[in-house]
């Protein structure tokens, strides 16, 4: 409470001298750390070694309506060390264009959410089972509390910089001597070594002085209009999420109509997103509020509609909660100017029941998390936090959403940890050579008290966690065979 107090003062100061908030740590990459601008060029960075990690694969009984054991997938793993980004790890992206040969492993960005840290993976050894997969490993900017990042880029895919959502819950980046008290928004940060960060959400009143908690932000390029969603982790979980948290700090999906979105965008008009009865896209009690989202398909008839895929989570804790998803179909109209234009939600409809309604343990919740839509535009990988689902799954972009497969063994890859799924992206589908996943996790010990727990004096290292990266080969799916199908295979 006095932290908020504090902010909301130093705020005010802010507001009254046309800042927003105070301080701003966005910037380039430090000297010290190589001094790397937001493309990677500029420093060598430091070679880092992934290990090979056998990962569960189990497949969806659809009658029964239970997973059964189906196979196995390769992964490569690696875990936070000092001087990187702890406990929590955020949002992998990928950046397929800047890729090598149609099998090497794209540049990876990904956001190191407790030390306002962006990273970014290139360089990487061709994966082969058993043997660690060795990268570059580059810090390339800060951010406020960063989670997810959208490539900014002009029309031949070279990158001018990156829209970085930020979230800060507590308003201090860092203790006992915060840099920047604020709670976060959407900043771009440029490549060009001579331009400074700029905040594009929020854009004006209350929130644009203090700032808002941005978990995810991705873009349609055929319209120039971006979604943020406004998350809080404790979002449903009462008596921390009160009503007073709805009136005065709401998390909504929100949408901005961009001037364009080659070089440093900004949003000409921005509103929360309204479903197609009029009420809008916000937190309602039991459901929670849109934690991830993903652009879907667009209309091969009508490049002014496409799909969004958004991902409702509600709920502080790692066993019970509120999650689900719904595939959403918006249509942009209006006039040519971005500040004409308008967002129309045409429908909605309920998605992935499987993995969300069927899939966990009566009492538990799946714990939705973040989405990705493969190459092929058939299936959507979601990732899931949450106890009773905890891993990667597979499911159907038609039909629903039907769960097809569950990758499981993240969240125990190292022992007496628990790494939950903190964002996924990828490149191909599966089966494909030269088709991967990243998943960022972050981590605790203890699923019924999980806490970030800093890596710092007095902390003991027994009570450290660590954050781990995984990069998982989707072409690597193997299938265990039952005694049925071997005898089966024997008589052919």
């Amino acid at each position: 409470m006095v932290a908020a107090k504090v902010a909301v003062l130093l705020g005010m100061a802010g507001a009254a001298a046309g800042q927003v908030g105070m301080g701003d740590v966005c910037r380039h990459g430090d000297a010290k750390e190589g001094g790397c601008l937001a493309d990677g060029w500029g420093c060598v960075g430091e070679e880092v070694e992934f290990s090979p990690y056998q990962l569960k694969v189990d497949q969806w009984d659809s009658v029964n309506k239970k997973s059964l054991r189906y196979g196995a997938m390769q992964s490569y793993a690696l875990g936070a060390a000092p001087g990187t980004w702890q406990m929590y790890l955020h949002g992998p992206m990928l950046r397929p264009s800047e890729r090598t040969s149609a099998l090497s492993i794209p540049p990876v960005y990904v956001s190191g959410t407790w030390v306002n840290t962006i990273y970014r993976f290139e360089n990487f050894s061709l994966p082969a089972p058993g043997k660690p997969l060795k990268a570059r490993q580059k810090v390339v900017g800060h951010a406020l509390a960063p989670s997810t990042t959208w490539p900014v880029e002009d029309s031949t895919g070279r990158l001018n910089g990156l829209l970085v959502a930020e979230g800060q819950p507590w308003w201090l980046n860092r203790l006992p001597l915060p840099t920047e008290v604020y709670k976060g928004g959407v900043e771009f940060l440029p490549v060009n070594d001579q331009e400074k960060c700029e905040y594009l959400f929020p854009d004006e009143g209350l929130h644009r002085m203090l700032g808002q908690v941005v978990n995810t932000v991705d873009c349609h390029k055929g319209t120039n209009v971006c979604f943020f969603t406004v998350w809080k982790f404790y979002d449903d979980q009462r008596p921390v999420w009160s009503n007073m948290s709805e009136k005065v700090a709401p998390d909504c999906l929100y949408y901005c109509m961009a001037d364009q979105l080659e070089d440093r965008p900004s949003c000409k008009k921005v509103g929360v997103v309204t479903d197609e009865h009029g009420q809008p896209v916000c937190h309602r009690d039991g459901r929670g509020a849109v934690h991830g989202m993903t652009i879907g398909k667009t209309d091969s008839s009508d490049q002014n509609q496409f799909d969004i895929l958004l991902v409702f989570t509600g709920g502080a804790t790692f066993t019970g909660g509120d999650s689900s998803m719904q595939k959403v179909r918006v249509s942009i109209g209006g006039g040519a100017k971005a500040e004409d234009k308008t967002l129309t939600v045409m429908k909605s409809e309920d998605f992935a029941t499987d993995l969300f309604s069927k899939l966990p343990a009566k009492g538990q919740d799946a714990g939705g998390d973040h989405a990705w839509v493969d190459e092929t535009g058939k299936y959507i990988w979601i990732s899931a936090f949450r106890e009773s689902a905890a891993g990667i799954h597979m499911v159907t972009y038609e039909d629903g959403g039907r769960l097809i497969y569950s990758v499981r063994g993240i969240d125990s890859y190292l022992p007496n940890q628990y790494a939950y799924s903190a964002g996924i992206h990828g490149v191909g589908t599966l089966g494909k050579a030269g088709s991967y996943l990243a998943v960022a996790t972050s981590a605790c010990h203890a699923v019924k008290a999980c806490a970030p727990i800093p890596w710092n004096f007095p902390i003991p290292r027994s009570m450290w966690a660590s954050g781990i990266f995984f990069i998982i080969d989707l072409a690597s799916l193997s299938h265990n065979m039952t005694e049925e199908e071997q005898a089966a295979s024997i008589l052919v």
